[in-house]
């Protein structure tokens, strides 16, 4: 990880304590998390960083972001998320074996129930889990299609005493189908004063002081302010 990752981490200590706990299997809040927060306030700065010490751990780690122009199209999150599997599906029963080729192909996956495609999901990623640990990472949950939400939603709530972990993000106050699965959340709020100065000054090392306590004022502890372009 680079210097100035690094520094973008800093002041998220409870955060990465989350992490490493969900890493080595004994977070105390179970195999699955949704972190909430504001725009910019480094969610996607946290799962980056999860997933480069999942990698550096060996983990299989798969990763999918809701995009707005996609939220109509049934299944189109989880097809992104589990496509790296595609060529995992034939150890399978026949049964589970089609239903997950039908999500990988979109046009014939939009007739599919939910709840069918979230048993034969839950065999794929055992199967894979039964080679190395695996952790699915979700970003901007909001713009999950239903389909897809109601699946990964059925398997994060199902993932205890497996080589399965879930990592999510979404916005404070945002409303989506995925909040009915009541996951455990923690909340990423600002950033206190040291960690939001080093971190401007470290993007921004040549500010004169009267302009950099303005910014540190404005910014009030929201990462993506800080490390932003001051000559507005």
């Amino acid at each position: 990880m680079g210097s100035r990752a690094v520094v973008n981490l800093l002041g998220r200590s409870d955060e990465l304590e989350l992490i490493e706990a969900l890493l080595a299997g004994h977070s105390p809040t179970g195999p699955s998390l949704l972190l909430r927060g504001g725009p910019g306030i480094g969610k996607t700065t946290l799962l980056d960083a999860t997933a480069a010490r999942a990698e550096a751990a060996g983990l299989q780690v798969l990763r999918a972001s809701g995009v707005e122009s996609e939220a109509e199209i049934n299944f189109s999150v989880l097809h992104q998320l589990l496509y790296p599997l595609r060529e995992r599906a034939d150890r399978l029963a026949v049964g589970q074996r089609d239903v997950v080729d039908r999500v990988f192909d979109l046009a014939r996956a939009a007739s599919l129930d939910p709840l069918v495609v979230s048993t034969a999901v839950l065999a794929l990623l055992g199967e894979v889990g039964a080679e190395r640990r695996v952790l699915l990472v979700v970003d901007d949950v909001p713009w999950l299609d239903r389909a897809s939400a109601t699946v990964l939603g059925f398997v994060a709530r199902r993932l205890a005493d497996t080589p399965v972990m879930f990592l999510a993000a979404a916005r404070t106050a945002a409303v989506s189908f995925f909040d009915e699965v009541h996951l455990p959340e923690h909340d990423v709020g600002p950033l206190d004063e040291q960690p939001a100065a080093t971190l401007l000054d470290t993007w921004h090392p040549q500010l004169a002081p009267p302009v950099r306590r303005r910014l540190l004022d404005e910014a009030a502890g929201n990462p993506s302010r800080c490390a932003s372009c001051p000559w507005r």
